[in-house]
Formats: structure tokens, sequence, C-alpha cells
């Protein structure tokens, strides 16, 4: 049994995550803790204004509002969970840093479900806003990003760079959903042409291994919309990405390509990072 978790921010509920949570549990029983935050990061909106020493209002009233939104989501998702007989738990982390909760969180889960449009939209509606960012890159778990018009998917979509964490991530998939790795899987080399794959032979093997419906494809990516305009034209995929990886080097060359994938494309992203 897998335990996944699942953000739930101020009055937002993520009914596309949540659909995909039915989904999967229909074939393997999973475990489902809601992580109920509060409206908005506060230590995010004190260290912005240069006030992290000073409170704009007093805790006990941001606290009481908060609370109201929050119970009334909590009331839904435990509604939601006993209609389609999901074991669930509720986490109500509604202290002033709803961020830096979300993420210790992650270390005992095997999975994070962010809705991939309404996550903290009321802050920024621009995805992916400064708050998903820093969950992406300090998630100890895989984070899958769903969009609020969830069609389960019929392949898997793996990209591949050579990179560590563009195989850590393919690798995590098919650990955490076995029953997901059966699908039609494209591995999409980002490189060149097929024998320009680094390391071919031996990413072929493995990935062979976890996923037996497999065909490899090259598409060089010249600017970062190239994937976002094919995959546009593809049936409805599991997009698979090693991304937000902590190191410099990494978050420069492919944070612009993520951030791009996140904004155009209305597909479930799976994305992992060592």
């Amino acid at each position: 049994m897998k335990k996944i978790i699942i953000a739930l921010d101020g009055k937002h509920f993520p009914e596309g995550a949540f659909n995909f949570v039915k989904s999967i549990n229909e074939r393997n029983r999973v475990l489902l803790a809601g992580i109920f935050l509060s409206p908005v990061d506060y230590s995010k909106v004190l260290a912005f204004t240069g006030m992290e020493g000073v409170a704009l209002m007093p805790e006990w009233m941001m606290k009481g509002e908060d609370d109201a939104i929050i119970n009334t989501n909590i009331q839904v998702f435990e509604e939601h969970c006993a209609a389609e007989g999901i074991e669930y738990r509720v986490h109500k982390d509604t202290d002033m840093m709803a961020i830096s909760s979300l993420i210790e969180e992650t270390r005992f889960a095997d999975l994070l479900l962010v809705s991939s449009e309404l996550f903290y939209e009321n802050v920024q509606k621009e995805q992916p806003n400064f708050y998903l960012e820093e969950v992406l890159k300090k998630a100890e778990c895989p984070v899958m990003l769903v969009p609020e018009n969830y069609r389960e998917p019929v392949q898997n979509i793996l990209m591949y760079d050579g990179s560590e964490s563009s195989v850590f991530a393919i690798k995590q998939f098919a650990y955490v959903f076995p029953e997901l790795a059966v699908n039609e899987t494209i591995l999409l080399s980002a490189i060149g042409d097929r024998e320009d794959l680094p390391e071919y032979s031996m990413i072929a093997e493995l990935v062979a291994r976890h996923y037996p419906n497999l065909k490899i494809l090259s598409l060089p990516l010249v600017n970062r919309t190239d994937f976002s305009n094919w995959v546009r034209k593809q049936q409805p995929g599991y997009v698979v990405m090693g991304a937000y990886a902590r190191s410099l080097f990494s978050q420069l060359f492919k944070k612009s390509l993520a951030n791009r994938v996140i904004h155009d494309i209305r597909m479930p992203i799976f994305i992992s990072h060592k």
C-alpha cells in the first residue's frame, strides 16, 4: 500500500488530483493524507516585506479566519474519501510556515499530489508560482502535478537527456506506480538521434525491464517550447521528468524547460530529483 499526500491550500480542493487517487485506489489500495495548509504562507509574506520579526496582524485573528476556510475544505475531503472508499488521514498544518510544513510531510510519503493550476493561485495565478517552485525544489518524495480537467492517460512519456535526474525520475515512476508502467511508454530522447542517446544500451536495458511496452523516440529540443508543441499532438500521457535538482548547474539548464512544460501542458507531470 502506498502513502500519498495531497496538498490542499486554503479553500482549494484539487478535483483532478483527487480523481487520480480514485483511479489508483481502484487498482491498488492507498492511504491518502490530506495536508491542509493556510491560505497564505505568512512567513513568505513577512520575508517579502522585510518584516520577518514583525506581526502584521495578531496570529489569533489570522488563525480564526483560516480555520473556518480550512475546516470547510476538510469536510469536503472527508466526504469525497468516504464516498470512494479511500482510507484517509487529515493533517492540519496551519502554522505560519505552510510550505515548510508541507515539505516536512514529503519526507514521510511515497508521493505528493499538487494541483498544477490551483496551488496557491490566490497568491500568484501564473504557474509554476513561487510557492510551487519551492515545493518542487525541496520535496523529499516525487511530486505529481495534476490538472483540474484530469483525464486518465493511456501512455507514459519519459523524458531522457542522459542526466542523473532524468534516470532517477524514470526509475521512481516505475517503483511508485508499477501498475502504470505497463502502459504504452515512450522514452523520449531530448538530445538527438536514437544512436546519440547517452549510454543508449544501458538506459534501454533498464527501462525495458520496468516498461514492457516501450518505444524509443528522439526529439532534439532546440527551443524550450519544442516539447510542449510535440506533446500537445499526443494522446494523454503521464509526463515523467527529472527537474528542480538542488545543484545550481541543473537548475540553470533545466528550470526554464520544466517551467514551460508545467505552464503549457494539461497532463499529469511526475517530477523527481535527488
